[in-house]
């Protein structure tokens, strides 16, 4: 009989769910069924899983756009969230029995793991980084904190991610960590098929804006149309916002099936870093160009992967937002490369531990029977 893996996924931004559908994509792959929980787009996730409509199973963080953060919001959800944490908890689990899952696998939402503990479950978390180890930079979550390490301390085992943070109080509420490699796409698709398919220069300079599920407000467009020797991508929903873009902007009507191969086929992407669009880049070779996100404490552990381990350089928000890219896209191309290439079967291992869990399991149930 096929193992059911449900998958809990975090919806801020497209980080974790990216990472996530490889390892639903890499368990389907292995003949498990997969159950997908998660207020991210469907798309992202493989057709052979199994997406469960619902309430947001996380909170995560509250943004005003792709660079704004909402602490105050972030808060005022979390305490919402926690009052009815328990009965939320007791919800998901009875989802869990009615479809028989066998391991819950959590990026990293803490409700996954005391739905698991409700259910009878085994589970695992994902991650490079825990929400309390956000919160407890920001002034007055404690109890935000308490509910989410409450939820964190019933996970079987955390399968700790690279570009994580190597403070004692990183990971404070987890009993047993594993690390496991990067999870991290390549290209699949030539870089003159895609350019091709998008009508882009095969010689072009191509800068590649990408801010995940986030636009950027605010963005001066016109700007970069005096930077006629780069042509600049960007694709939804911050190109949705865009009327009448400079000739050199190219505005995407709609999300790439294949944004990982568009990335690839960039001379550059322009982004805010994040573990998803990091990883991207380290896997492809990717030239960045980084701004900073606001107090997230994981931007400080990205921004220092990203000068060890790859040809980046980092632009003020002011420069970025105003369209002042063209001096720092030169001194980014005079920059050596730097690059570092690090094992990316994340995903494969990932799902091996899962199914090597389970079939553990089996075994000693088997064993007791007898």
């Amino acid at each position: 009989m096929k193992p059911t893996v449900a998958l809990y996924i975090s919806g801020h931004g497209y980080g974790h769910a990216v990472r996530a559908a490889e390892v639903a994509s890499a368990l389907l792959r292995r003949g498990a069924q997969v159950v997908v929980r998660s207020d991210a787009p469907r798309w992202l996730f493989a057709a052979e899983a199994v997406y469960v409509r619902g309430e947001s199973v996380d909170v995560g963080v509250a943004q005003r756009d792709g660079l704004e953060l909402d602490v105050d919001e972030t808060r005022r959800r979390w305490a919402a969230f926690a009052a009815v944490f328990e009965q939320r908890a007791e919800g998901e689990a009875a989802l869990l029995r009615e479809r028989r899952v066998d391991f819950v696998l959590g990026d990293i939402p803490p409700l996954a793991f005391a739905a698991a503990c409700h259910a009878g479950v085994p589970s695992a978390a994902l991650a490079n980084f825990g929400w309390d180890w956000i919160y407890a930079a920001w002034p007055a979550f404690d109890e935000a904190i308490a509910c989410v390490r409450r939820g964190y301390c019933q996970a079987g085992v955390l399968l700790r991610l690279p570009l994580h943070s190597t403070d004692a109080d990183a990971f404070p509420a987890f009993r047993v960590a594993e690390d496991v490699p990067l999870i991290a796409r390549r290209a699949r698709r030539a870089r003159g098929a895609v350019r091709a398919e998008l009508g882009l220069d095969a010689s072009a300079r191509v800068v590649l804006f990408s801010f995940g599920a986030f636009t950027a407000d605010g963005l001066d467009l016109r700007a970069l149309g005096d930077l006629r020797e780069h042509t600049f991508v960007l694709t939804p929903p911050l190109s949705s916002c865009v009327h009448e873009p400079p000739g050199n902007v190219v505005c995407l009507g709609e999300p790439p099936a294949d944004y990982v191969s568009l990335l690839a086929a960039c001379d550059v992407v322009v982004t805010k870093p994040g573990y998803g669009i990091v990883a991207d880049c380290l896997a492809n070779h990717t030239p960045v160009l980084f701004t900073s996100r606001g107090p997230f404490r994981e931007y400080a552990v990205l921004a220092e992967a990203l000068a060890k381990l790859a040809r980046a350089r980092y632009i003020p928000r002011d420069d970025l937002i105003s369209g002042n890219l063209g001096p720092h896209l030169e001194a980014l191309e005079a920059e050596p490369n730097t690059w570092t290439d690090m094992p990316i079967n994340g995903a494969d291992v990932v799902a091996d531990r899962i199914l090597e869990r389970l079939s553990a399991r089996a075994a000693s149930a088997e064993g007791a029977a007898r």
